[in-house]
């Protein structure tokens, strides 16, 4: 198996997007692989991919896919488009998630699966690779001669580094790190510290520069410079507060509130949670965000203060 063979995306999410501009730049061949009358048709062929179509003989001419489409859709792909794939098709996914909660690689064992997960959103995948940035990425692969493949992959993907995982390993992490940090105590915090400076008479303007834009600034310093030249460098008032604010909101009720995350990950709970409407929930959750006022001021004060 060679990067000169034919490879397809599934999908044309905001990762697939990203994949096939690095790809396209590196001088990989592949093509889009869609449903029928899919509305993301006219944007791949405005941007000069081609496509083709699921369930359709098509598929039988390629042997690599990235499996892009939503974690979800996973097991809906394989029970419709089994029997137009190749038994020689190998698989490679960007989260472990469907592979973890579906066992994936058993019930299609007939496949090869493999994992190359960038732990960047789209956007800077796509950024780092036109910057020479650097990606890293936690990676498994069956065999041998897939992990060969892999290594081959990820530098035209713009990924730098690699890491050895497994599925579940990597869906483990990923789904903790979400709940307990990235998506629920970043952006709700910011929210709640936003109101609350509001409602005690702090300006819009410096509400928000104080609890959401410099959150850019001060996640930067803290990964790029580490947490010891961190914390050495923060004002002697921002280090004492780090620790009143540690020891005000971090305390034993925290800390088993993040156990209770990881427990309901891993005694696989929170994967019957995910079974309900996403798109429903996402409404909801974007419907309250349009009433907070902290989106509002995000949208007035965006041209003066974000690139």
């Amino acid at each position: 198996m060679t990067l000169q063979g034919p490879i397809a995306i599934i999908g044309f999410g905001s990762q697939a997007r990203a994949w096939a501009l690095n790809l396209r730049d590196s001088k990989i061949s592949f093509k889009i692989v869609l449903k029928a009358n899919s509305p993301s048709m006219a944007l791949v062929s405005s941007m000069g991919f081609e496509s083709i179509e699921l369930e359709s003989h098509e598929l039988e001419k390629f042997k690599v896919f990235l499996m892009l489409i939503p974690d979800d859709k996973h097991i809906s792909f394989f029970e419709k488009n089994c029997s137009f794939l190749s038994n020689e098709s190998h698989f490679i996914y960007a989260h472990g998630f469907s592979l973890s909660k579906e066992r994936l690689h058993e019930k299609f064992s007939q496949f090869s699966h493999s994992l190359l997960a960038p732990k960047a959103i789209a956007s800077d995948v796509r950024f780092q690779y036109e910057t020479k940035g650097k990606i890293g990425v936690a990676y498994y692969a069956q065999t041998l001669e897939n992990e060969i493949f892999l290594k081959a992959l990820a530098p035209k993907l713009g990924f730098t580094t690699m890491y050895k995982s497994h599925f579940d390993e990597e869906c483990m992490a990923d789904l903790f790190s979400e709940q307990s940090l990235l998506c629920s105590l970043i952006p709700y915090g910011a929210l709640k510290s936003y109101n609350l400076l509001r409602k005690n008479g702090i300006s819009s303007e410096v509400a928000f520069m104080e609890c959401f834009l410099e959150l850019k600034s001060i996640s930067h310093a803290f990964v790029t410079l580490g947490p010891q030249a961190f914390f050495n460098l923060i004002s002697p008032n921002a280090l004492i507060g780090s620790q009143k604010g540690r020891e005000l909101l971090m305390g034993e009720t925290f800390d088993k509130a993040l156990e209770q995350i990881l427990i309901d990950i891993k005694n696989k709970h929170f994967y019957k949670e995910v079974e309900i409407d996403a798109d429903l929930l996402r409404k909801k959750v974007l419907a309250e965000w349009d009433e907070e006022e902290l989106s509002k001021t995000f949208i007035k004060l965006k041209p003066e203060l974000i690139v």
